[in-house]
């Protein structure tokens, strides 16, 4: 598939097969869906339109979270109201509802229809994806193989800290003082282990691509890293007597390589490699012995220093001389088993089970039955927040939708957020469904921004090919609506550009220092805005309108809490 995305016209787009629907912010997605579902409600759109009219419960509307269920279904509920008022009265001065009521022979048939469809907004099928995954377990209880009812708990938080600490006491607590202060390193207590692994916990059980070997242990792996440590520590002692006339009779360049510090780094090192080995700390002097830094800092036409130990010691820098991969690999398998196990002996069942189920449910014997259950009872799916999903939930969709005849998969997202992993986006998955779907749209109407704010987007990041990190994701161009060509901010009576980029003065600073700058810059420019606009001074334009500009019109964007607080 290429990279160019047809401009999407809701009115027109096909309903039926699958269609990914590409939406920045503030290109009208509320809108689409809304022009959709309306047209499937109704039947519209010609040569595009579903064959047949549907109901509220037979179109699917997925999203992933409760609030936005919730505002979905209000926006849902109001649309339907106002264009069944349109149709009584036969005239709208909605764009969106007078181009429907165009296509609509008998408006007083429609009028009947979507009173009905306003009147069972309840029973609507506007569900997040784990409310939608157990309906169609709960609905579907043969296919699925759910016969029984198995109590929904709504968080597994304190079964798996439970877990943690029991893995924590059978695994830690029998270990000898030297590795138990390798794994204190890492981790203070099971909190803090069960911090850095409770996202891998949830959802789909992720593959560690190089796992340790099965029968390895915390014991064994401590044993092995020692080794190598004692083993190089060995080499030093034997060799270092010759690495001063090695180094000086090679091309090493003094200029990086310093005779004063070489003394010093050789007796770190020998101090080091006297002492007894326990932990896995090794002194920062080592690298400076290491072929590779040997070779970097030998001139251009000379001589290496070459010596067995330098080799060896390059070898032991490469190793990861840790327990981390080996207890985070070994934490996650038994304390995702031990919350399974625990839940089968409560008759409990998570949300994150409810995926699972529906997902293997769907691969078994009767999963083309379950299958063709689900499509019977939503013809149409419409999928908001496409880039929220992971590989478990697209498989699902695809397994119930992908290439069925009479049915229509609406993909509707913003890829630019499937970076974001922090919440549960995966890029991968996005990527996955962009080679796999063939019909590909974009929103190309920015609706909410002015035009200079627009075009200088448009100007940043179409100068970079990957501006989203993957080729796979480019970046869409957009233009900016009419209506707006009026917004504009005025300072001082001078009109501001849409974009501007603050430099430091100077050769440049340390972070902190340039951070604090940077905040206090910001900082004094809001107060100038806010105080110029007590005085009519900072003024925000719509054609003819002006409204001077206050707190809340201002918002500071920063890349993490600590950041957030750097002025005082």
């Amino acid at each position: 598939m290429t990279d160019t995305a047809e401009s999407l016209d809701p009115l027109r787009l096909p309903l039926q097969g699958e269609r990914l629907i590409e939406a920045s912010a503030g290109t009208g997605k509320t809108f689409t869906i809304a022009a959709l579902y309306l047209r499937l409600l109704l039947g519209l759109g010609g040569q595009a339109a579903f064959p047949r009219p549907l109901s509220v419960e037979e179109l699917l509307v997925v999203t992933f979270t409760e609030a936005a269920t919730a505002e979905l279904r209000g926006r849902i509920r109001a649309n339907i109201h106002e264009l069944r008022i349109a149709c009584l009265r036969e005239s709208t001065d909605n764009p969106l509802y007078a181009s429907l009521l165009e296509e609509i022979a008998d408006k007083q048939q429609a009028a009947q229809w979507l009173l009905l469809a306003e009147r069972q907004m309840d029973e609507a099928s506007v569900f997040t994806i784990h409310g939608f995954c157990q309906r169609m377990l709960s609905l579907n209880a043969f296919e699925s193989g759910m016969l029984f009812e198995l109590q929904l708990i709504e968080d597994e938080s304190e079964l798996r800290y439970q877990a943690c600490a029991d893995f924590w006491r059978r695994h830690c607590y029998p270990l000898q003082r030297e590795i138990a202060e390798a794994v204190h390193a890492l981790w203070k207590g099971p909190e803090e282990l069960l911090r850095a692994i409770e996202r891998y916990l949830q959802g789909e059980a992720p593959v560690i691509k190089s796992p340790p070997p099965a029968d390895e242990t915390l014991a064994s792996r401590h044993e092995k890293i020692v080794a190598k440590i004692a083993a190089v520590k060995q080499k030093w002692i034997e060799s270092v007597g010759e690495i001063d006339a090695i180094i000086e009779n090679s091309g090493i360049d003094r200029r990086k390589f310093n005779r004063g510090n070489q003394g010093k780094w050789i007796d770190k090192i020998t101090a080091w490699a006297q002492e007894e080995t326990r932990g896995y700390q090794l002194p920062d002097a080592l690298e400076k012995f290491s072929r590779r830094f040997l070779v970097e800092r030998t001139k251009a036409d000379g001589i290496v220093p070459e010596h067995p130990l330098f080799v060896e010691i390059e070898t032991l820098l490469a190793e990861p001389l840790t327990l981390n991969d080996l207890m985070i690999t070994r934490a996650m398998a038994e304390i995702r088993e031990a919350v399974s196990r625990e839940k089968r002996r409560r008759g409990e069942l998570g949300f994150d089970d409810m995926l699972s189920r529906l997902d293997a449910a769907l691969c078994s014997e009767n999963g083309e039955a379950l299958a063709a259950a689900i499509r019977t009872r939503f013809p149409v799916a419409m999928i908001d927040e496409f880039q929220d999903t992971d590989p478990q939930q697209y498989r699902i969709f695809r397994r119930i939708w992908r290439q069925q005849p009479n049915t229509a998969l609406l993909l509707i997202g913003d890829p630019k957020q499937a970076i974001y992993a922090f919440r549960g986006a995966d890029i991968f998955t996005y990527m996955k469904a962009r080679s796999e779907v063939e019909a590909h749209y974009t929103l190309d109407t920015n609706w909410r921004s002015s035009p200079g704010m627009v075009e200088s987007v448009n100007a940043l990041f179409s100068r970079m090919d990957s501006a989203f990190m993957f080729r796979e994701i480019p970046f869409q161009p957009v233009k900016f609506a009419a209506r707006n060509a009026s917004l504009r901010f005025e300072f001082n009576g001078v009109n501001q550009p849409a974009m501007n980029f603050w430099l430091l003065d100077g050769e440049g600073c340390g972070v902190t220092d340039y951070q604090h700058a940077m905040a206090q810059h910001c900082a004094a420019q809001i107060r100038d805005w806010l105080s110029a606009g007590t005085r009519g001074e900072a003024l925000l334009w719509k054609g003819n309108t002006s409204a001077p500009v206050k707190a809340s019109d201002i918002t500071v964007l920063v890349r993490s809490r600590q950041e957030g607080g750097a002025y005082p």
